[in-house]
C-alpha cells in the first residue's frame, strides 16, 4: 500500500488532466484547468488561480498542483521558475520553508510523490506537465528543484521504481532535460500562430490542430532560436514542403515551387495546393513587424532551395 494518502486523488487528477490534452492539446486556457475534475461524485480543482502551491482540500499531507504564470502586463507573479540548464527551480511560497504550502512540497519530496506543473506560456495558458517531483531543496535561493518523470499513461505509486535510486535520479535529469526543450517548443508554437491568427502564412487554412510552427533556420543552428521572427505558421501539407525544399519563400516574401515539383502532373492537391502558389506572396504576416520573419534569415533558407531548386 502506498504510504502517499492522497494518492487515489492524484490518481484522478492526473487521469482526468490526460483527458483534457488529449481534447484540447498541448496548451491549456485557463478556464479547462479552472474546471476541476470529479472524484467520488464531487468536482475538485487542479489548480487556484492566485496560489502556485495547492491541493484540494480533501487531501491531507501534500500538494497536487504547482503553477507559474506569465502575469498580465502591468502585473508581477508570485511564483516563477528560475533560469536552469537542467530542470526547474521553484521558488517558495514566502521566505520560510516550514511555511503551510512549502511544508505540502517537503512532504511530497519525503514521499517521492508525483506532482503536476502548469508552466504558464502565456496569460492565461499553460502547458501541463506530469509527472513532475521534488528533488532537493535550496534555503540559499529559497526555492525547490523539481524533475520530471518519463511520461506514463499511468503513473507509477512511490515505492514502485527500481532499487537504484542514483539510475532513477539520472532518468529523471535526462527527462527534464527533454520536457525543457519540448516547452520551448509548445511556446514557440503558441507565439508563432498567435502572431499569424492561426492561420497558415501560404494558403491561410484556418486550423488550429493542423497547423505548425516551422523554423525558418533550423533549431540547431545557433541563430534559430524558437522566436517569432524566426518561424512561420503553415499548415501540414505546406510546412512539409517547406522543410523538404520542395517549396521556398524569398526574402522579399514571395513563395517559389521546385520546378521538379512544377514540371509534374497530378491531382488538385499539387495542382491547386502547391503549385498555385508559386510566384505569389505570403497570404498572412503579422500585424507587428517585429515579429514578421527577418529577411536575412529568409535569405540564408532561400539559398539552400535555390540550390536544390532545379535537381
Amino acid at each position: 500500500m502506498s504510504p502517499d494518502s492522497d494518492w487515489p486523488i492524484r490518481v484522478a487528477a492526473i487521469n482526468a488532466l490526460q483527458e483534457r490534452v488529449r481534447r484540447h492539446g498541448d496548451v491549456l486556457p485557463w478556464e479547462v484547468i479552472d474546471a476541476g475534475f470529479t472524484y467520488q461524485g464531487e468536482t475538485l480543482h487542479f489548480a487556484n488561480r492566485a496560489r502556485g502551491i495547492f491541493w484540494p482540500r480533501q487531501m491531507r499531507e501534500t500538494a497536487l498542483s504547482i503553477k507559474t504564470t506569465v502575469p498580465r502586463h502591468g502585473r508581477e507573479a508570485r511564483y516563477d521558475d528560475l533560469p536552469s540548464d537542467e530542470g526547474f527551480d521553484y521558488r517558495f511560497q514566502g521566505e520560510d520553508v516550514d511555511g503551510r504550502d512549502n511544508r505540502r512540497l517537503v512532504r511530497a519530496m519525503e514521499l517521492d510523490a508525483p506532482l503536476i506543473y502548469f508552466y504558464g506560456i502565456e496569460p492565461g495558458l499553460y502547458a501541463p506537465i506530469w509527472p513532475v517531483y521534488i528533488s532537493g531543496v535550496d534555503l540559499a535561493t529559497k526555492s525547490f528543484t523539481v524533475a520530471s518523470g518519463l511520461p506514463e499513461a499511468q503513473v507509477r505509486a512511490p515505492g514502485s521504481y527500481v532499487a537504484d535510486s542514483k539510475l532513477l535520479g539520472l532518468e529523471r535529469r535526462y527527462t527534464t532535460v527533454q520536457v525543457k526543450k519540448r516547452l520551448h517548443q509548445v511556446a514557440f508554437r503558441q507565439h508563432v500562430l498567435r502572431a499569424y491568427e492561426q492561420r497558415c502564412a501560404i494558403c491561410r487554412f484556418p486550423r488550429r490542430e493542423l497547423l505548425d510552427a516551422a523554423h525558418i533556420l533550423p533549431d540547431r543552428d545557433v541563430r534559430g532560436r524558437p522566436e517569432v521572427p524566426n518561424g512561420l505558421s503553415l499548415c501540414k501539407l505546406h510546412h512539409g514542403a517547406f522543410d523538404t525544399d520542395l517549396l521556398g519563400i524569398r526574402p522579399d516574401g514571395v513563395i517559389e515551387i521546385a520546378r521538379r515539383l512544377m514540371a509534374e502532373q497530378d491531382g488538385p492537391t499539387l495542382e491547386h495546393g502547391l503549385k498555385g502558389f508559386a510566384g505569389k506572396p505570403l497570404g498572412v504576416l503579422p500585424l507587428l513587424p517585429a515579429q514578421r520573419p527577418r529577411p536575412d534569415y529568409l535569405e540564408e533558407r532561400y539559398e539552400r532551395f535555390r540550390l536544390t531548386r532545379d535537381a
